[in-house]
């Protein structure tokens, strides 16, 4: 194997900036992000927050490079730095607000919600919640004047909430670290959202700005307009009296009021994102045009339901049938084929682990790979372990723990796949782990603490598949790929930063939450989330769900039409169909944010392909990235404004 210089090494000096950068961050977004309302580290499988610090870093980097500083930043440098910092946003996005929510809610709610102290507190783990119930209090409304704010309360909560956190971690780095080299290598998905870094360092062995895509010509015919449009609604948010285009449109309101079946088509709407358009218009036709495609097959689909009597959600003629949620079950089903399929292809790395943990024979070096298929496999094993054991002391029957997150590992994987194959910023799972648990088994198999156990993990860890962490790592080890960079050093570098991350991030939280009470923060996911995740919990306890015989079947109808369009994308080239599609078709996300921007993408991408043909297609490549930096980059800038020189508070991020 050809050695590497130290270029394409992991070296201290990455570490060290992104643990420092990431802890900052983390740091302050709850205030951000939660309170000012104006600034968000990173929503969505391209997180602003780590394009606008890459950014700022080569920025920096050019200065250091002109004034002839010692310690400049090299590509491989600026590309670990940037994979850290997406791993951290999903702790500082979802994990660590989330948790501390679910925290500190039921005993500061049992004292106005009836029969909790009956139904719901006996189940409660107390090691997960602050012990005393002022402290509770405390965070919701605000320290009283002369309190001291009771960090030592939560030592013991934030290390159980922790400890689990990071073993998902790793298993997930483990199960991506496995599944790699036939995503990457054998399969060549398109890894899109991995260009926009590549943009910045553009080959060079120290990036600036100049020698980046910000040279390029085409690059600002994507950048420029964008730009404009955001800054002008930004400055509408700011100054009502400037006028702004408009982005969002609920062209479902013209169908209001009109019966059945046209009000099945009533929440439909159009949301322009230039950044959802430049990564579709990066993607495979067929995979963007299945996305457009199979959101119009879905809503065709509740019309025709609609024409025969039956609503969207069922009715009392339906015999029990919903057509929204056997469509949304069906996509399940086609989740678990995506994942069996993923998992079977990976069958020799699988394999290759175990012979060398159990024969100790010999593995071959893969200098580009995270870690070894024994040591991913042992890893993999060693944390699903502890959190096997963590749930077991909690209180959780191994059985439930099981089902839960063999559910969980499902969604995972399907999500993970779509994200490489796609790019899409937004997208989920139609059903919560949760809910294809409970539905399709039904909760009476479920006892009291199990059930509290599932609201915890549900709604802490499961409920932002965009921003699974094994989303950025996937991307990371595909930027390693594509840097020639030895990534062996990667999974110690995510470790560190990460431990620095949760600490980080857990007292910003609580040190915003105390100072200004968390009532006075951002609904979602401040009082949202935990407000769901008991809501959920108290119907269960009170009346368990029953399995619905209608969603089994959709799980079988769903996984048998996904095999299809997987069998047919593989043997006919002239296919035009993604299950991709077919998977995230009734998913808010896509109503709201992705088929409007994915039917712009692939119009926009066919054209220039078809009148100009690939060379014109390649050399306007920069423009669609363009799309992303002008959306993200004037964003991050006009929040910055707003908080520091206007001290606007409310203006939310336009960055979905």
């Amino acid at each position: 194997m050809e050695r590497r210089s130290d270029e394409q090494r992991v070296t201290g000096r990455a570490i060290l900036v992104a643990t420092a950068v990431a802890m900052a961050a983390a740091f302050i977004t709850p205030y951000t992000a939660y309170l000012t309302r104006t600034w968000h580290f990173g929503w969505g499988t391209l997180p602003n927050g780590p394009v606008v610090i890459a950014f700022v870093l080569l920025a920096a980097n050019g200065l250091m490079l002109r004034l002839r500083v010692a310690g400049a930043l090299t590509r491989s440098d600026l590309l670990v730095i940037y994979s850290i910092l997406t791993v951290a946003a999903a702790l500082i996005v979802v994990h660590v607000p989330y948790t501390i929510g679910l925290a500190a809610y039921p005993f500061y709610r049992a004292r106005t919600e009836y029969g909790w102290e009956e139904t719901i507190l006996p189940y409660l783990p107390s090691w997960l919640h602050p012990a005393r119930p002022e402290v509770s209090a405390w965070f919701w409304e605000g320290l009283p004047g002369g309190v001291p704010l009771p960090w030592a309360e939560w030592i013991t909560p934030l290390s159980g909430w922790g400890a689990f956190t990071l073993a998902l971690l790793a298993a997930m780095m483990c199960l991506g670290a496995l599944m790699r080299r036939d995503w990457i290598e054998r399969q060549r998905l398109t890894f899109p959202l991995i260009e926009v870094p590549l943009a910045l360092v553009n080959g060079e062995s120290h990036p600036t700005l100049p020698r980046s895509s910000f040279r390029l010509s085409a690059f600002w015919l994507g950048f420029v307009p964008t730009s404009i449009m955001v800054l002008l609604i930004w400055l509408n948010g700011l100054f009502p009296a400037v006028p702004a285009p408009a982005r969002d449109y609920p062209i479902g309101q013209n169908f209001t009021g009109l019966g059945l079946p046209w009000s099945t088509l009533t929440e439909m709407r159009v949301r322009i994102a230039p950044g959802t358009i430049g990564v579709m218009a990066l993607v495979p036709g067929e995979v963007s045009f299945s996305v457009w495609a199979f959101y119009l097959f879905f809503r065709v689909y509740l019309l025709v339901c609609g024409a025969f009597g039956v609503p969207p959600w069922g009715g009392a003629g339906a015999a029990g049938f919903s057509p929204r949620l056997f469509f949304d079950y069906a996509a399940d089903g086609g989740f678990i084929v995506i994942t069996a399929i993923a998992l079977f292809r990976a069958r020799d790395a699988f394999a290759a682990g175990f012979r060398r943990l159990l024969l100790r024979s010999r593995e071959p070096d893969d200098p580009y790979a995270p870690m070894s298929n024994a040591a991913a496999v042992l890893g993999f094993i060693a944390a699903n372990a502890f959190m096997l054991w963590w749930a077991r002391r909690a209180g959780m029957s191994w059985g439930s723990y099981a089902l839960i997150m063999a559910a969980f590992y499902v969604a995972l994987v399907g999500t993970v796949r779509l994200t490489a194959a796609a790019g899409l910023l937004q997208h989920r799972p139609p059903t919560a782990a949760r809910w294809m648990v409970i539905r399709t088994l039904g909760a009476r198999q479920l006892d009291p603490a199990s059930l509290t156990m599932y609201s915890y993990l549900s709604m802490g860890y499961m409920l932002e598949p965009q921003n699974w962490a094994m989303n950025f790592m996937m991307n990371s080890f595909k930027l390693m790929h594509r840097g020639r960079i030895r990534a062996r050093g990667l999974t110690w570098a995510v470790g560190i930063a990460m431990v620095g991350v949760l600490i980080a991030c857990s007292a910003g939280v609580l040190y915003t939450a105390y100072r200004h009470g968390a009532v006075a923060m951002q609904c979602w996911p401040t009082t949202a989330v935990p407000t769901c995740a008991f809501r959920e919990l108290t119907a269960s306890i009170r009346s368990p769900q029953t399995p619905d015989n209608w969603l089994r079947l959709a799980l079988l109808v769903g996984g048998g039409f996904t095999a299809g369009l997987s069998w047919l994308s593989t043997h006919y080239v002239w296919w035009p169909f993604s299950p991709i599609g077919f998977v995230i078709g009734s998913v808010m996300h896509t109503n709201r944010d992705i088929w409007a921007n994915a039917l712009l993408g692939w119009l926009l991408a066919t054209l220039i392909r078809r009148f100009g043909g690939l060379r014109l297609y390649h050399s306007m490549r920069p423009a669609f990235v363009g799309l992303i930096f002008g959306h993200y980059l004037t964003d991050a800038a006009m929040a910055l404004f707003a908080t520091t020189v206007l001290g606007a508070r409310g203006v939310t991020s336009l960055v979905p």
